[in-house]
């Protein structure tokens, strides 16, 4: 028998009766309650209990609730109370009866040009009213618009969570690391937000347009594997052309917007939400006009290494594309949950051009059946012994088929570099030095291909 939920029929800071859990997220429980005195049904969102543990992000939740009931527009939730209850942060809202966007696009897609545009309208008006207070949503994605219907039928957008988002920041690496296939908001997350970056206006615009994306094509722009699997088609991955995907015909000027918002480096995108209301309108009344288009396809074919030198981590301006080290590659890259971004092998490899497929598995030869896969490069890090058996055990079988393997290690631990030689990998590469992964790479495969 299911535990009874300790919450339901309390009354939070005596103004709040709980009736009934609506739902579970990575914040917390959100519930419908009754507002005491007013009769009002409320969504009670009652925190995970360790984001009150921390005096310093209380009091920043405090300010950006209060920032966020100040956020009078129609199309956000309004935010009736919050505070801190018996040792645990809550915030009251306003009761949406309505459908998530994902929902809608699970059952209605495709959506006509104008639908596309009604609704993306509507969050550039909100956004815009936010932005003039200086408050960010940072965690845009269809999951957090709920679309009500009014009683004359008109479809409402409503933005929930402002304010809120900044409660994950401090769980993204848990959150970006965990095994499994990508959903939720790596999907929406914007280069410099993925490389843990300060953040403007233009990283929520970075995250309409994959929204904007995803209403014409059905799918976010990157899908992956894994989290950084994603992150990186982020950083580094133009996106294949809303057209180029999508089974209906695909309005030219919504596709030239969405991969205007979708540009690399901020600095080329809209510097402001309002443009970007500007360019949807264009698109339902001027629909034939490709000089926006022409705009966005050129900007977005720019060379990679501009590409990754906005990123921050890339070579430097000026490098042509034939100097980027791993270009032409195909690498495959074992690498366990866990590790940061930033210190990614598959990173620095897709920063220096490399086309990289990724796993995790060392209990089994990773697939390299193709003759595509140039070389495999093993991060040791955080299991050395098992990983180094794993790949002796396939040079010794020749499973390989004659491929390098370059392993990624620790700085100080003289065993993994020993027994990367004495097992007949290529390279070891310390964790220090894993700029220097593309170089090592490129000399083992001519060194391989030469034999």
């Amino acid at each position: 028998m299911a535990t009874q939920d300790p919450w339901l029929g309390r009354v939070v800071a005596g103004r709040f009766e709980i009736e009934s859990l609506v739902g579970e997220g990575g914040m917390g429980r959100v519930y419908r309650a009754t507002q005491r005195g007013l009769d009002r049904p409320v969504a009670l969102k009652v925190l995970h209990p360790h984001l009150a543990q921390k005096e310093d992000l209380c009091l920043r939740f405090e300010r950006e609730a209060r920032t966020s009931s100040m956020l009078n527009h129609r199309n956000s939730v309004t935010v009736y109370d919050f505070g801190r209850w018996e040792g645990q942060l809550f915030i009251a809202m306003e009761f949406l009866e309505g459908r998530g966007l994902d929902r809608i696009l699970l059952r209605e897609h495709p959506m006509s040009a104008e639908r596309v545009v009604f609704f993306m309208s509507q969050l550039c008006d909100v956004l815009s009213a936010a932005h003039r207070m200086d408050l960010l949503h940072r965690d845009l994605k269809p999951e957090n618009l709920v679309i009500v219907k009014e009683p004359d039928g008109v479809e409402v957008l409503k933005v929930v969570d402002f304010g809120l988002a900044f409660l994950m920041e401090g769980e993204r690496d848990q959150r970006l690391t965990q095994d499994g296939s990508v959903s939720g908001t790596p999907a929406y997350m914007s280069p410099e937000q993925a490389l843990d970056r300060a953040l403007d206006r233009r990283s929520d615009i970075y995250a309409v347009g994959c929204i904007l994306y995803e209403l014409l094509t059905g799918s976010p722009p990157f899908q992956g594997t894994s989290s950084v699997e994603c992150l990186a088609m982020h950083l580094y991955d133009l996106p294949v052309p809303p057209s180029q995907r999508s089974k209906v015909p695909v309005n030219k000027v919504l596709e030239a917007t969405a991969l205007w918002c979708l540009e690399k480096d901020p600095a080329s995108r809209p510097q402001s939400i309002d443009e970007v209301k500007v360019a949807l309108h264009e698109a339902v009344e001027r629909p034939s006009d490709g000089a926006m288009l022409a705009r966005a396809l050129e900007e977005t074919t720019r060379r990679r290494d501009a590409r990754a030198t906005a990123a921050g981590i890339g070579p430097k301006t000026g490098r042509s594309e034939r100097q980027q080290l791993a270009t032409g590659l195909v690498v495959r890259v074992l690498q366990p949950a866990g590790v940061d971004f930033s210190e990614s092998a598959l990173t620095v490899l897709r920063s220096q051009g490399a086309t990289c497929t990724q796993g995790e598995r060392l209990d089994a030869l990773p697939g390299l059946d193709g003759d595509e896969t140039d070389a495999l490069v093993v991060d040791v890090r955080t299991r050395a012994k098992a990983a180094l058996d794993a790949v002796e055990a396939w040079l010794k079988s020749d499973a390989l088929g004659g491929r390098p393997v370059v392993i990624v290690g620790p700085d100080d631990d003289m065993d993994a570099m020993t027994r990367t030689l004495s097992i007949g990998a290529a390279d070891y590469v310390p964790e220090s030095d894993l700029a220097k992964l593309p170089t090592k790479l490129s000399r083992a495969v001519k060194r391989a291909k030469r034999r």
